[in-house]
C-alpha cells in the first residue's frame, strides 16, 4: 500500500505551507492524482485520517481530482484520451508510440484555511 506513504508526504507538504503561510482550521486539502499514480482514493484517505489524528489537521477532508491520462502521438501527432487501452501505449489511431502528456500528476493544489490575523 504506497498510499501510506504518499500520504505522509501529503501531511508533510501541508504542514509546511501551512506554518509558511499561517494558517488555521485547516478544512480542505485539494489534490491532483493522475491515474497513472495508481492511487487508490478511499486508501488515501484512511491513511490521511490516521496520520492527522490529534494533530492540527484533524478535521481536515481531501477533494481529489483525478487527472486522466493523455497522450500524444509521435507519429501522426494526435492528442487523445487514454481510456480503455490496457498498458499497451500506442496510438489508437495509426499505431506508433506516444508521449504520455498527463495521468502522472501527484501534487498538493490547494489548501482551504484560516489565515492568521
Amino acid at each position: 500500500m504506497h498510499e501510506l506513504s504518499i500520504a505522509q508526504g501529503i501531511v508533510d507538504v501541508v504542514e509546511q505551507e501551512v506554518k509558511r503561510h499561517g494558517l488555521r482550521n485547516v478544512a480542505k486539502i485539494k489534490l491532483k492524482i493522475g491515474e497513472l499514480t495508481t492511487v487508490v482514493p478511499e486508501a488515501l484517505d484512511f491513511c490521511f485520517s490516521i496520520l492527522v489524528k490529534d494533530t492540527e489537521l484533524e478535521g481536515a477532508c481531501l477533494e481529489i481530482e483525478t487527472v486522466p491520462i493523455r497522450g500524444r502521438c509521435l507519429g501522426c501527432k494526435r492528442t487523445f484520451d487514454y481510456k480503455n487501452q490496457g498498458f499497451y501505449f500506442l496510438c489508437p489511431y495509426c499505431g506508433s508510440e506516444i508521449k504520455v502528456i498527463s495521468g502522472r500528476e501527484l501534487y498538493v493544489q490547494e489548501i482551504e484555511g484560516d489565515e492568521d490575523d
